[in-house]
């Protein structure tokens, strides 16, 4: 398989599962590094996954943003940046509000430029609440309200696009799913223009062997796109030039973890001058002091 961009920027997003590690950090670091994302976006990056040799792993390659508001929290959803390619202009982090196990739905945000050309976008990784039923929908539709706080901060304050990106748990055509787009998101897998995976994101673990200190056999999602609850959304989407949206199915990938890690290769466009900021549902705590 050929690994190279078709775009200048290619932008990854991985639930990596919060579970045993053994040498799965060694697995992943070599996903990334053959794939080698711009920008990464993590989810379910919990104290044992800190303590695992992943960010070491990939410290010759990648920058770890950390946050002022994740001081005495664990980021569970860490974006990494490719070393020497961005100025970061703004970052910040946010647990979300309401339903929330253990505190680890959350997002981590950042307004990125680009060294080679001076082109800005923002990106976000976040994990949505992740149980079912009507109650879960309605806290996923308040996890995407609270992701717009900080959409529409990038997209009004810096006049930039942005990419929301992670895992949402939910389906396409789902409540919150459906707030995304009343939002004015889209879907990465509708405007990628060359290429669209076809196939879902999520799928059984792999099973530990004992014998080889390996996780094995993790079987390939089953069913369609219709199926995924991980997504990329463009908010600005016409800054995006989106030529392939793509789900990672190797071996490896499957064994790491029950997501697959999915990505975009794009182009950056400028965006015109954007209109007056809208009002907002949700105020961060700390734009109230």
């Amino acid at each position: 398989m050929d690994y190279s961009k078709k775009t200048e920027l290619r932008i990854m997003s991985h639930n990596i599962w919060c579970g045993p590690v053994y040498n799965r950090d060694l697995h992943m670091r070599d996903i990334y590094m053959r794939y080698l994302p711009d920008v990464l976006g993590l989810q379910e990056m919990t104290p044992n996954l800190y303590k695992s040799r992943i960010i070491e792993l990939l410290e010759p390659e990648y920058e770890l943003l950390t946050h002022k508001e994740a001081e005495g929290f664990t980021d569970n959803t860490p974006l990494l940046i490719r070393k020497g390619m961005f100025d970061v202009i703004d970052h910040g982090w946010h647990l979300f509000t309401g339903l929330n196990n253990s505190k680890t739905k959350s997002l981590a945000w950042a307004v990125l430029r680009r060294k080679s050309d001076g082109m800005e976008f923002g990106a976000i990784s976040t994990h949505f609440w992740w149980q079912g039923g009507p109650e879960s929908d309605l806290a996923r539709v308040g996890d995407v309200d609270q992701m717009m706080t900080y959409v529409n901060y990038m997209k009004y304050k810096y006049n930039v696009p942005v990419v929301a990106m992670g895992d949402w748990n939910c389906r396409i055509g789902s409540l919150p799913y459906r707030r995304a787009y009343e939002w004015g998101g889209l879907d990465t897998r509708v405007c990628a223009t060359e290429f669209s995976h076809l196939t879902g994101t999520h799928h059984p673990y792999a099973v530990y062997n004992e014998a080889t200190g390996e996780y094995e056999g993790g079987p390939a999602p089953k069913g369609s796109q219709l199926t995924s609850i991980d997504h990329i959304f463009l908010f600005g989407h016409e800054g995006f030039d989106v030529k392939e949206y793509r789900v990672v199915l190797e071996q490896d990938a499957l064994d790491v973890s029950d997501h697959c890690p999915i990505y975009i290769d794009c182009n950056l466009k400028a965006l015109a001058t954007l209109p007056e900021k809208p009002t907002t549902q949700f105020i961060p705590k700390e734009e109230t002091k």
